[in-house]
This record gives C-alpha cells, structure tokens and sequence, in this order.
C-alpha cells in the first residue's frame, strides 16, 4: 500500500467519523491506541496515569473530529490533543507531587541490585526524562522516542521549529549531564 493510499484511507475513516460512524470511530482508535499510549506513558511515567490520559484524549478526539480541517496532518492534530491532555494531568499532578532528585552515589539511587545493569540504566533513564522541565521532555520524548521532525512537533506543541530544535537540545544537554555519573556507577558492574 502507497503512503497515497494510506492517506486517501485515513481520510475516509475521518470523513465517517465526523458523519458520526460508530465502527468508523473504533478503527481510527484501533489505528492509533497503541503510539498514543506509549507516548502518554512515557509523558506520565505510569501506565495507570497514561490509561485515564488516553481514555480522555480519545474522547476529546470524537467529540472534537467535526473541528478538523486537514490543515494539518492527522496525527499532527492528534498528538496535539494527546500533548495538552497529558500536560493537564502532569499540571494537575505536580500541586500534589515532590519529585525527588537521585545521587547515583548514594545507597537509595534506583540502581536495583540483582538487576542487569543495562535494565538498571534504563530505569535511570526514565526517571531523568521525567524530572526534566515541562518543554524540554515532551519536546524529546516526541523526537527522539515518537520519531516526529522538529516542524512536526512546532506544529503539534505551536511553537517555532527552532525553539523545537532549541528545546531537544537543552534536553539532550541536561540528560547528558544527568547521566554520565551513573555510566561512570553502572561501567564497574559490567
């Protein structure tokens, strides 16, 4: 199938949708359920977090469908809807939440003993990409995680392509900082 092709589907599947096709709603969230959660999952850091958030995101997406004017991609229109809901949860969660910061030499850092030092790392990984400020990550966890191209992700936060570019930088940056400790800590358990 030709990415024409693909495109001329979505867009019927759309044009149902707005008609207000049941079966056609329950093929554009089949189509998109599985990236969308893994985004909000990693947005959210649990998956409890990311299931209320796709729930919600999918019901704004049907009842806001008749709004979208293929000005831009669909799944541009998507992840924005996806993006801001899942800031309003991180917003909502940080009037009751501390983040805690982790030296990784001290005894209670997250490396966990008896754990492979690579799932170890990952694990650290996480924990930096979700202390890092509000732009910063979601601008990160969609390029370097999602894959989407900086104009991509300007139009989806509405933003200029170069403060996206600024923005992954800055994150790269800061994990980079975060990190090298830990791979100087992890380097003598290999």
């Amino acid at each position: 199938m030709t990415d024409t092709n693909i495109i001329t589907l979505e867009c019927v599947v759309i044009k149902k949708c707005i008609e207000g096709d049941h079966n056609f709603f329950k093929k554009l969230y089949d189509s998109y359920k599985d990236r969308v959660y893994s985004t909000s999952v990693r947005m959210l850091g649990n998956r409890l977090d990311a299931e209320d958030a796709l729930q919600e995101i999918f019901i704004k997406v049907f009842k806001n469908i008749s709004r979208f004017r293929g000005d831009s991609s669909f799944t541009t229109w998507l992840y924005k809807i996806a993006v801001n809901t899942c800031i309003e949860h991180i917003r909502k969660r940080k009037k009751d939440e501390k983040i805690v910061d982790i030296d990784p030499h001290d005894d209670n850092s997250p490396v966990l003993p008896g754990i492979r030092p690579a799932e170890n790392f990952r694990l650290i990984v996480e924990s930096e990409i979700e202390k890092l400020p509000e732009g910063y990550k979601t601008v990160f966890i969609l390029h370097a995680i999602e894959g989407f191209k900086y104009r991509e992700i300007a139009d989806i936060l509405d933003i200029s392509q170069g403060t996206s570019k600024s923005q992954f930088f800055h994150a790269k940056s800061l994990l980079r900082k975060k990190l090298l400790p830990y791979l100087e800590v992890l380097k003598y358990e290999l």
